[in-house]
């Protein structure tokens, strides 16, 4: 039976303070410099950072005695509405309306409202399935906005107390009579590593791996970055493993289609670190059937997108109605979406690679 603790604003202080604990298992409250409150959940693989109040992101993850997170100039989170100002998270809710970048028709911010979409209602539970103890924190954001849309965010990150993976669920409620457009991405943001090696059930071949052609707005890109694009955009197995020399600033993303799946309905993502470990994604691809990944290597940051679960490609608005890729929530419907991230250990690495192998044997 699951149990919670509402949290207010008002219990967050400079000081890091406990406000539960189950079966081993800490979550603490405290506030950054910057103002940013923030929840920390504890097992015993390690710990994750989450920012209720700021669009209940994962500030930070450190399972399996690594920090996950990728590399940036922001050493704690900002208080703001957009999150280019602070850009330095584990994991990112994208959309829900709109998402991606905006292209010249199109009026919504990058990436939509969601990133640091203020929430409220925040909670931190705790229960047990099958034997397994964990807590898990969640919240809630009311998207009402005259003559447009009325929806209901609800997202929840459950960390168990021997597990170094973490379970991230985003339910989107339409609270409206009519239809309304989807647009999600999950933008989980790993820290990549030199000689990581990509394993993933789907094929290395541009028939299954799109490059993204197009240069966004807030970007700019030198001669030696279009050569290797040129060469990813015909053989994208140049990127399976994350050689030192190459050129992914000041960023690359591939769209990645047609995924296979295992006999559950899932598909999966790895980065394979030298020692054996691995950084993991896995999800069910029936409703995020067009997920991204992004590379970025600057120096000053360095993040690896393995798999960004979504709902359609991050090219805007107009691009992916044209493209037919919007998806739709009936009127007084919901729909939930699941992924699951983290750290596999050798073995279990070992493992996972042999079944992504047999599920590209078919």
């Amino acid at each position: 039976m699951e149990e919670g603790v509402a949290i207010e604003q008002h219990f967050f202080t400079d000081k890091e303070r406990t406000l539960l604990e189950y079966e081993g298992m800490k979550a603490t409250l405290f506030t950054y410099r910057s103002g940013v409150k923030a929840v920390r959940l504890t097992g015993d693989e390690g710990s994750i950072v989450v920012l209720p109040y700021l669009g209940h992101m994962i500030w930070d993850a450190e399972l399996s005695g690594r920090r996950l997170t990728m590399g940036s100039m922001f050493n704690q989170p900002k208080a703001t509405n957009f999150f280019l100002h602070t850009y330095g998270c584990f994991l990112m809710h994208c959309g829900a309306l709109r998402m991606g970048c905006p292209g010249p028709r199109d009026t919504h911010p990058l990436h939509g409202e969601l990133p640091c979409a203020p929430y409220r209602d925040v909670a931190v539970r705790f229960g047990a399935e099958k034997g397994k103890p964990y807590l898990c924190i969640t919240g809630t954001y009311e998207h009402d906005v005259a003559f447009t849309a009325h929806y209901r965010a609800r997202p929840e990150v459950r960390l168990y107390r021997d597990s170094s993976l973490l379970d991230v669920t985003m339910n989107i409620e339409n609270r409206s009579r009519y239809p309304m457009d989807l647009m999600y991405m999950c933008h989980i943001n790993y820290r990549p590593v030199d000689n990581g090696r990509i394993v993933q059930s789907l094929p290395w071949d541009p028939d299954h791996m799109v490059l993204r052609t197009s240069i966004p707005e807030h970007v700019s890109v030198s001669d030696t970055f279009l050569a290797f694009m040129d060469r990813v955009e015909s053989d994208p197995s140049l990127t399976q493993v994350l050689k030192p020399g190459d050129e992914y600033k000041p960023e690359m993303a591939i769209f990645m289609k047609d995924l296979r799946t295992d006999a559950q309905g899932f598909s999966h993502f790895m980065q394979i670190h030298p020692d054996g470990t691995a950084d993991y994604v896995g999800y069910r691809p029936d409703l995020m059937d067009h997920p991204s990944r992004w590379i970025m290597r600057t120096g000053e940051q360095e993040a690896l997108g393995i798999a960004l679960p979504s709902t359609c490609d991050p090219e805007g608005y107009t691009a992916e109605k044209k493209k037919g890729h919007l998806k739709e929530i009936p009127g007084n419907s919901s729909v939930a979406l699941q992924m699951r991230t983290g750290v596999l250990d050798q073995r279990r690495a070992s493992d996972m690679e042999d079944h992504i192998t047999g599920i590209m044997k078919g």
